[in-house]
């Protein structure tokens, strides 16, 4: 049996609105009948079309503490175009404070473009897929490092072999302005939102806002203003006033595997290096010890690449899979930002 969503607010009207989307559950989950997505739409003007949103991952939350305080604080009139705002796309997993969903366990940027018959995690998936990337021009999708990273708060984007279309991706990254712009390589699949959108020709400006817990100040700040230069860059909303200071953001590349450098056993792992660092191949990264053999000798594991630390493990228990580091390699010819370890200094 398929169960639609109920869409309690008009996503094409003008001024501002709240509201919200309502999935209904086929079984009650703590409670809980139905899924509620909160959500609020901003319009005025004749300019694009920009959905932002957070919460995609459960234990990521300065997108939804920064998309809530902007719905808030914005006025219709100061608005070209037409913002659709989901702090929260992800309840599930948010409620529970955890990466995946709590229902099905699905990684929700893992399943794109979804399915409307299918999970509960699928049908959130499909509705925006094919309800809110059907209208957007921009997508603005907000991530942190949740309870598993410390990142550097950066925003990132896609590669496009399109030259005219890379150049605008640049132009939004260099407009969001954090400490660090990131570009990735897209995987062949493309399962996540970000990808899905982008290759649907919509400009997108994806963030990761620090991570590891709890959300800082100096995280929001970054984020917050990320969001608000990318707006003004695409001219629905004013330049800020007044700008704030920040030395020119330090365009990046993270391609293939070696970018992440991850252990396949579960363990206990002490890094030796941390963020902002520049590393070499082959240097020691930090030392690791078996968790079911305590009295093991330590295992020294080494760098897989050259390049800055962009992000860390927040915790030394690991499992199978996961991420100790992210490196990133400068983007040649791009401007560099000193490391100065202010990393998002305001």
């Amino acid at each position: 049996m398929r169960l639609a969503p109920s869409v309690e607010i008009d996503l094409d009207a003008g001024g501002k609105a709240f509201g919200r989307v309502v999935f209904p559950l086929e079984a009650p989950w703590n409670g809980r009948h139905e899924i509620v997505l909160p959500a609020c739409v901003i319009g005025h003007g004749k300019g694009p079309t920009v959905a932002l949103w957070g919460g995609n991952h459960g234990d990521e939350y300065e997108g939804p503490l920064v998309l809530g305080q902007m719905a808030r604080e914005l006025d219709p009139e100061a608005v070209e175009g037409r913002l659709i705002i989901l702090p929260s796309i992800n309840p599930p997993a948010v409620l529970a404070g955890q990466r995946v969903s709590a229902i099905d366990g699905k990684n929700m940027n893992r399943v794109w473009p979804g399915d409307p018959e299918g999970t509960i995690t699928e049908r959130i998936v499909s509705w925006l897929d094919t309800e809110l990337l059907s209208r957007a021009d921009v997508l603005m999708d907000l991530h942190t490092g949740g309870n598993a990273m410390d990142i550097v708060p950066m925003s990132m984007c896609h590669h496009s072999d399109d030259l005219a279309f890379r150049d605008r991706i640049r132009a939004a990254q260099l407009a969001y302005n954090a400490p660090l712009s990131v570009e990735l390589r897209l995987p062949p699949d493309r399962p996540t939102a970000s990808g899905r959108a982008h290759d649907r020709g919509i400009l997108v400006v994806g963030s990761e806002s620090g991570g590891g817990h709890p959300a800082r100040p100096e995280s929001l700040c970054v984020c917050h203003d990320g969001v608000r230069n990318t707006l003004a860059f695409l001219e629905v909303l004013p330049p800020p006033v007044p700008l704030r200071a920040r030395a020119v953001t330090r365009l990046t590349r993270k391609w293939g595997f070696q970018a992440e450098m991850a252990t396949e056993r579960p363990g206990m792992f002490v890094p030796y290096r941390g963020l902002w660092d520049e590393v070499v191949a082959g240097e020691p990264a930090g030392r690791f010890v078996p968790l079911d053999d305590p009295f093991a000798t330590p295992e020294t594991l080494r760098f897989p690449a050259s390049g800055l630390i962009a992000a860390r493990r927040a915790s030394s228990g690991v499992q199978p899979g996961d991420v100790l580091y992210w490196i990133v390699a400068d983007v040649s010819g791009e401007p560099r930002r000193a490391i100065d370890g202010a990393g998002a200094g305001a």
